[in-house]
């Protein structure tokens, strides 16, 4: 053979070899295994396989096998199940044998609370449309829907079973949300800045949509109402820039009058003292001492600049301060024709006023003060109630009209009624889904948007009984 001959076979020889090498490295890695519960080594369909840092992964089938694909190794992978606590590992490279990944069970050790797995069942679920909304429409529950990116979307009235009662076509695209106003009517509303009243017809089994309202004026006459009672609209209005709240009513004969005024003094001498030490730190000269109505001057209380640029101080701190004092919220409910329930805490108290907001009866709260920047939990406290926070919600059961309060804990929700005699809590019940959206109760059933997981699954429209 030539010399000549030799290098041009060599040099075919290595373009063949990266060739190969290339093709290799970019054919799809794939890597099976099976995820089981670490003490008992039953299977666990529905766990999540993420690879970290990613969206990419898969779920477990009924059998708890998955497959993965990856284009490289190595990853680290994020397996994660209700109930379980999550776990990463590490995969090096890839194995003739299938993974096996354990999952710890979540023991959850909560003082006085009575914890029991709860059954779920889909109210809309469906692999061509998604749920963007959804409303309480008097006994039924009425869905907003669409699929291909909201270019097709239409109205679905369900019974709270998941019968259909009426479908129809929206009168004007693309569409934005369902609210509800403090009648119980169910407006829905087009990004065109024009919203629709929803009516449901049950004789002809139709929905119809009464006519368009501009958004702004929907807003500002219509929304800002809490409930009615005998003639009377009830509505709240904050004041001292959040820090407290004030209870009033408008009629038709005698105007707007306000019936309860309620200040969180205790926040607002934190705020003061806070401010005064920050001021000094940030190189005012002595001490500043607030006038009494400073409290409400917006450019005193400008969190957004530091103090030479004519703020109160940084951005960072201003984050902190409005988590720690401007979370502050006052709920009202209405009960009955007598009775209306006022979360007070600023005073850390229920209570239950009448029509004219003269206090009948009040009970001490106390399970607001776990939030997370109002007043953390001890450490001991924290292990015993094993992460939840209280979520800052107050829910209301759309028929029985109990009140009920929420909990978070790593994307779970916690649901517990409120003894309005006591103010104590009830047991707990766990939705059945992580990050589940727009809870609404009825009839003691906890209605949820949640889907399963990944960038292309539809939302689907989910309850589950709560006692």
């Amino acid at each position: 053979m030539k010399k000549t001959d030799a290098i041009n076979c060599i040099q075919s020889l290595i373009l063949v070899f990266i060739f190969t090498h290339q093709f290799c490295m970019a054919q799809t890695i794939q890597i099976k295994g099976t995820v089981r519960n670490e003490l008992t080594s039953q299977i666990i369909p529905g766990a999540n396989i993420r690879i970290y840092n990613t969206t990419l992964g898969a779920p477990t089938d009924k059998d708890g096998n998955f497959t993965l694909s990856l284009s490289k190794l190595p990853v680290t992978i994020v397996v994660s199940c209700i109930g379980y606590e999550r776990a990463l590992y590490d995969i090096l490279e890839k194995s003739a044998n299938p993974l096996r990944i354990l999952l710890r069970p979540v023991t959850y050790v909560l003082k006085e609370v009575e914890i029991s797995p709860v059954s779920h069942s889909a109210v809309f679920e469906d692999k061509t449309y998604s749920v963007l909304d959804y409303e309480m429409m008097d006994d039924h529950v009425l869905l907003l829907v669409f699929r291909n990116v909201v270019k097709s979307a239409g109205m679905l009235l369900l019974s709270r079973t998941g019968d259909t009662l009426a479908v129809s076509d929206l009168p004007d695209l693309p569409p934005e949300m369902l609210r509800r106003d403090f009648l119980s009517n169910v407006h829905y509303y087009a990004k065109s800045g024009q919203t629709y009243q929803c009516y449901y017809n049950p004789e002809h089994q139709s929905l119809d949509f009464l006519h368009p309202v501009s958004t702004d004026s929907l807003e500002k006459y219509v929304m800002p109402y809490l409930f009615r009672i005998s003639g009377r609209l009830y509505f709240q209005e904050k004041v001292l820039n959040g820090f407290g709240t004030s209870i009033a009513y408008y009629c038709k004969d005698g105007g707007k009058r306000y019936i309860r005024n309620c200040m969180n003094d205790k926040k607002i001498s934190e705020y003061r003292d806070d401010m005064s030490f920050y001021l000094k730190w940030n190189g005012a000269i002595g001490t500043y001492v607030f006038p009494e109505d400073d409290i409400e001057r917006e450019d005193r209380f400008d969190f957004s600049k530091s103090l030479i640029e004519g703020g109160a101080y940084g951005k960072n701190e201003a984050r902190a301060h409005q988590f720690e004092f401007f979370n502050m919220i006052y709920p009202l409910f209405k009960l009955t024709e007598d009775t209306i329930a006022f979360f007070n805490f600023g005073s850390d108290r229920l209570e239950l006023l009448d029509p004219d907001g003269m206090v009948i009866s009040s009970a001490p709260i106390s399970f607001h003060k776990g939030s997370i920047g109002i007043n953390p939990l001890t450490k001991s406290d924290r292990a015993e109630n094993d992460g939840w926070r209280w979520g800052t919600k107050i829910l209301v059961d759309g028929a029985s009209h109990d009140l009920f309060t929420v909990f978070l804990r790593n994307g779970m929700v916690m649901i517990r009624k409120i003894d309005l005699k006591t103010g104590k809590l009830g047991v707990a019940t766990i939705i059945p889904y992580i990050f589940p959206e727009k809870i609404k109760l009825y009839n003691n059933e906890a209605f949820f948007l949640c889907k399963e997981g990944g960038n292309n699954e539809n939302w689907k429209l989910l309850k589950c009984y709560i006692r």
